[in-house]
């Protein structure tokens, strides 16, 4: 509540704004000292604009009294680099004393979103579809070169809800299972694509292995993770899915193994396995 004694200040000014590369280059020439760029961020938001998915959704750019941009810089940076011109909810007059709490709540993680969406098993639901839009993408090793946004994975959740039982199916088996959810979760999408029940019946067989015979793929994969996690070793999401391809296609061509052989110098995106 303001008193006599409270200094008279302007309320900040708040309005929606088509801001395009041209203004947001003049914004971002304005504001030389703003923090370093993540530039993962800055091309997950240019692919969601360029695309046609950037959505109004009430987040802000915001400006001090005095011009200084203290929200922003990476869509700003996004639209520039997208060449797109999109609407931004833009807040001026801000005090200078209230940087230190801007963007410093908890950042809500698409696990969040997809719970409050009313999605099951959230957790393994978002690792499974990042994969697969990696996998979409033809990115099989280096997955960390591009980041999949928000919008990115809901475009896929839309156009392919089957992936949905593969994510229940990778959260029930996750407790029994040695390999990570999101690696049984995509190969059981991909898997299931070929064969929906061979797919299902795979990793039954990988979760409870009883009867197997030691040649048997599906056993030696088991030996494989399981003497990676009883080494106290941690099974890495690339490896685990390229090994765990490579049993389902000797499985399928109903071929034994001693042992599940990767490539000479490593995976690549080139010679990582294909189910068949």
């Amino acid at each position: 509540m303001s008193t006599r004694e409270d200094p008279v200040t302007d309320p900040p000014t708040v309005e929606i704004l088509d801001v395009s590369p041209a203004l947001a280059e003049t914004w971002l020439s304005r504001n030389p000292n703003n923090r370093n760029l993540r530039k993962a961020v800055v091309d997950g938001y240019a692919r969601d604009m360029e695309a046609g998915r950037w959505r109004l959704n009430g987040e802000t750019v915001k400006f001090s009294t005095t011009g200084q941009l203290y929200d922003g810089q990476h869509r700003l940076n996004a639209i520039v680099q997208s060449g797109m011109t999109v609407p931004m909810v833009v807040i001026r007059g801000l005090a200078d004393d209230v940087m230190p709490t801007v963007d410093a709540g908890a950042k809500r993680s698409y696990s969040d979103a997809l719970k409050l969406s009313g999605e099951e098993n959230t957790s393994t639901l978002a690792a499974v579809a990042r994969r697969a839009v990696m996998w979409e993408r033809g990115m099989r090793t280096n997955t960390g070169a591009i980041r999949p946004t928000p919008l990115e994975m809901d475009d896929f959740l839309a156009r392919h809800p089957e992936i949905r039982a593969s994510a229940d199916l990778a959260a029930r088996l996750a407790s029994r299972e040695r390999l990570p959810a999101s690696v049984i979760g995509l190969c059981h999408y991909l898997f299931a694509q070929i064969d929906p029940d061979a797919a299902t019946w795979f990793f039954l067989r990988v979760a409870d292995g009883d009867g197997l015979a030691a040649t048997d793929p599906i056993a030696v994969l088991r030996s494989r993770v399981t003497r990676l996690r009883v080494s106290g070793g941690r099974i890495n999401e690339t490896e685990g899915l390229a090994l765990t391809i490579r049993a389902w296609n000797a499985h399928r061509d109903g071929s034994t193994r001693t042992k599940l052989q990767m490539p000479k110098g490593g995976l690549t995106n080139e010679n990582f396995p294909t189910p068949k």
